[in-house]
């Protein structure tokens, strides 16, 4: 690489973290970085450190200097980033590098799964969304963030079983396992002390317990099993409305989607198929057809 190589970037931002990777001319894949999270809705201020520093450690992770960020072209598929007045804050923003874009999170990995071409995507990890790519167009489905939806995501099983955890310490339903779960794993044992801990979570910290409630469910923890099964009718419905009408087939990403695929139904299974790439693909893909990248 010399100073003339044209380098670009795909950014993948969440409520977990934010994944940048570096390309070159020929869309290779030179090195990644990865920073903290990137809910532009959330924490705006956050994301653009994010954004910045996981771009600087894939720089790193390339053998390149900080200075060589002035020259990148990069896209970027952010959470929350086509709420109107977010939009409107990232557009103003005055950015480290050559050229900056952002659009949703689900346009760059619906993109980028079904390799540029049509096709529907669930993602399951701290938040919960769907979408279709259909005539140049996004149309999502859910998605409406921690406190009015993300149902079935990492976010909402934490949260559901913390309130389930509550009720059980207050005598309204039998303690469980996944109570005994709750409280462990928080190193607590009141109700006060849960509510102290976790009255200002963040979705992060309560997706954190997503995987045990799915593992407990998976051993018939009926309340964990009540919970995943709830969420997973959600994501199921979801995905069906997203696929209504269409031949459209449907990628699963998120860090939770091959924990929750199990309890989906025949009828949607059958139309599931592996990404071709990942939403940073999507993303430095996107950069070339900017009329997609438009929230």
């Amino acid at each position: 690489m010399t100073n003339n190589t044209p380098l670009y970037v795909g950014i993948d931002g969440g409520g977990s973290k934010c994944s940048a990777i570096l390309f070159n001319a020929k869309g290779a894949v030179l090195s990644q970085g990865i920073a903290g999270s990137a809910n532009a809705a959330r924490d705006f201020s956050n994301t653009l450190v994010s954004i910045v520093e996981s771009v600087r450690l894939a720089l790193i992770n390339a053998g390149l200097g900080s200075d060589s960020m002035a020259g990148l072209q990069v896209g970027a598929g952010l959470a929350g980033a086509c709420v109107p007045s977010v939009n409107s804050q990232l557009k103003s923003w005055k950015h480290p590098f050559a050229s900056f874009s952002a659009t949703s999170d689900l346009m760059t990995a619906c993109y980028g799964a079904h390799g540029g071409n049509e096709g529907a995507l669930l993602i399951v990890g701290t938040g919960s969304s769907a979408a279709r790519m259909q005539n140049n167009k996004l149309t999502q489905f859910g998605g409406h963030g921690f406190v009015l939806g993300d149902k079935g995501s990492g976010a909402w099983f934490g949260r559901a079983a913390v309130a389930s955890t509550l009720e059980a310490l207050d005598g309204l339903i039998p303690l469980s396992d996944l109570h005994d779960m709750v409280l462990n794993k928080l190193g607590l044992n009141s109700s006060a002390a849960l509510v102290q801990t976790m009255i200002n979570a963040s979705p992060s910290q309560f997706a954190t317990l997503a995987p045990d409630i799915i593992e407990l469910a998976l051993l018939h923890d009926l309340s964990a099993l009540n919970l995943v099964k709830e969420g997973a009718a959600y994501l199921d419905k979801l995905c069906l409305r997203t696929l209504h009408g269409t031949s459209l087939s449907m990628v699963l990403m998120g860090g939770l989607a091959p924990s929750i695929e199990h309890w989906f139904s025949p009828e949607l299974r059958q139309r599931i198929v592996k990404a071709q790439a990942g939403p940073e693909w999507g993303a430095m893909r996107l950069l070339q057809t900017p009329e997609l990248m438009a929230c």
